[in-house]
């Protein structure tokens, strides 16, 4: 069936011409061809193009300039003083005094040491904090063992150049894949910069997340290179090195995020979220914002509030 060429032109408006108008002679404008419905529907994009339109990224988002670990970076030059690295925490005690922390020094070894104090926020993530000896009730050790971690890794490229803007005039944004990679997302920074670029080659979750996090390091960059170059064949002649993230292998998260259920946030959310004697949680774990520095943020001011609360009535 032949397409009307008014439709084709009135089409190529939007999705781009095969030859953009141009001045002379030659410049008439070359319509593109649509893509089929049949392709379209079996590329199975409809999938990710809900994403827009979901509460978190209807709005102008921004990102700290130099990474988002500079807001972890912009805490830290507040309470400095306050912050012992390395701190690996092998149990925590209360009773109707207050709270003591065994922890050692996971970088030099060395005697176990303890931290007392009145009152415990305690963050550790509950995939660790679930093998760690706490006292509290039995209904928020439930809540602790209750909770599984979402399984997700990253791995970052790096090129000769930004291929994807000069050779294809990508700038940021991400390409949804149905490969393990799951998506090619682009830096929304340094356009034209002269040299190396870097994008995130890969960000996967559930089983090919798993299956990249069983492979040696060297073994998961192999396959995102070989899996980006179905997308971009420049891979393969502009790659020089990379680097994942494999959160189930990082040893104080031991996964991506708390990956709550409706049923496990009905039987346990309120419970782990409750003042036990002395001890209170803060986290994306414990918020309706999972997996997200906003959640953990907003976790922690919510408990700091009802432990002022409490301390006041108290």
């Amino acid at each position: 069936m032949s397409l009307n060429p008014l439709v084709v032109d009135a089409a190529s408006e939007a999705r781009g011409y095969e030859r953009p108008a141009g001045g002379g002679a030659d410049g008439e404008p070359r319509p593109s061809t649509p893509i089929g419905r049949e392709d379209i529907l079996r590329s199975r994009l409809w999938r990710h193009l809900s994403l827009g339109l979901q509460h978190e990224f209807q709005h102008t988002m921004f990102q700290p300039v130099g990474g988002m670990d500079m807001i972890g970076k912009a805490f830290l030059k507040e309470v400095r003083d306050l912050v012992s690295f390395n701190a690996k925490v092998t149990a925590i005690r209360q009773d109707e005094k207050g709270v003591t922390v065994t922890y050692e020094d996971a970088a030099k070894g060395g005697p176990a040491r303890q931290a007392s104090a009145d009152w415990c926020l305690c963050t550790i993530p509950l995939s660790i904090l679930s093998q760690i000896p706490i006292s509290v009730g039995a209904p928020m050790q439930a809540a602790i063992d209750a909770v599984p971690y979402a399984g997700s890794i990253k791995i970052g490229l790096q090129f000769k150049r930004r291929f994807w803007e000069e050779d294809e005039a990508i700038y940021g944004g991400i390409s949804f894949t149905d490969l393990p990679i799951a998506q090619i997302s682009y830096p929304s920074t340094d356009y034209h910069k002269a040299g190396k670029g870097v994008l995130l080659g890969a960000y996967s979750f559930g089983v090919p997340a798993t299956e990249f996090t069983a492979m040696a390091p060297a073994e998961r960059i192999a396959l995102a290179v070989e899996n980006g170059a179905r997308i971009h064949p420049q891979y393969r002649a502009e790659f020089e090195n990379g680097v994942s993230v494999a959160w189930h292998r990082v040893p104080w998260t031991l996964g991506c995020f708390g990956l709550w259920s409706d049923a496990t946030r009905k039987a346990h959310y309120r419970d782990l979220c409750a003042i036990d004697g002395r001890i209170l949680m803060a986290g994306e774990h414990a918020s309706y914002v999972p997996a997200w520095q906003e959640g953990a943020i907003l976790s922690s001011l919510d408990a700091i509030a009802r432990l002022h609360r409490r301390v006041l009535a108290g």
